[in-house]
């Protein structure tokens, strides 16, 4: 099978799993509640919520996420986590309504907007899972600490388009150079099976829109999750490098090439 054919056989079998475990309720004449397959940092179902007015909707998280970090402890009180935030939302295109996750859109790009809001919810839970050792480090900033030190040149917050029509956000891009190829940096603080999915599909719907050899590295941090085998496993199937962050040095000349 041709890299293209199994690239499309991948987003096909994704897509249909998609399909197959979602489900939606209707809660009044123009509310519906749509239930994803993919888990929050509870292990919990995310849901969103659709208010149909005419051919406009509204897709909201009904500000569960932001309200969940905040009982967790979680607040949104210094301007790194208010800008990390910030930048999460202006990436995928999101609103911030009080305390709900917003995006306005209509029936064509309904897919592609749930998509993003699901994408959202899942980067803030991540972001915004604390170091337990350390309540002030955040993951995405140690990551850029790394680089900044060891001299590895990159560029912050980089969105592609993939050939489904979907955005994609990764953490750092680093040029090309005549000693390697461009690579694409995605820092995940919280590996969990959902988001490496994500991950994965995000990479094969992009990669194909990209002319060389482009390369995808994932920064998991082992520090203060256990980083299954199957994870690492999944990556390397699909020709993605993880980087475990206890092992980080070792990767710093080759992503400093």
């Amino acid at each position: 099978m041709s890299e293209v054919l199994e690239a499309k056989f991948f987003i096909d079998s994704y897509l249909k799993w998609l399909k197959e475990n979602t489900d939606i309720k209707k809660l009044e004449n123009n509310v519906f509640e749509l239930t994803t397959p993919f888990l929050d940092r509870h292990n919990d179902y995310i849901q969103i919520y659709v208010i149909k007015e005419g051919d406009k909707l509204t897709l909201t998280d009904d500000g569960y996420t932001l309200n969940d970090l905040t009982m967790s402890g979680m607040e949104m009180n210094t301007e790194r986590r208010k800008q990390i935030l910030k930048t999460i939302l202006n990436g995928f295109g999101i609103s911030l309504e009080k305390e709900a996750l917003v995006v306005k859109c209509d029936l064509k790009t309904f897919p592609l907007y749930k998509h993003n809001l699901i994408q959202a919810i899942l980067a803030i839970n991540d972001m915004f899972m604390l170091s337990r050792q350390n309540v002030m480090s955040i993951f995405l900033e140690d990551v850029e600490n790394f680089l900044k030190a060891n001299d590895i040149r990159y560029v912050p917050g980089f969105s592609l388009i993939g050939k489904s029509g979907f955005n994609y956000r990764f953490d750092f891009v680093i040029p090309y150079s005549k000693n390697a190829p461009e690579r694409f940096i995605k820092a995940v603080n919280n590996p969990t099976k959902d988001i490496t999915k994500s991950i994965i599909f995000a990479w094969n719907d992009t990669k194909v829109t990209r002319t060389g050899e482009t390369k995808l590295y994932t920064i998991l941090n082992d520090e203060d999750n256990d980083v299954s085998s199957d994870i690492i496993r999944a990556f390397l199937e699909y020709e993605i490098t993880p980087i475990k962050w206890t092992e980080r040095r070792k990767y710093i000349d080759e992503l400093a090439a």
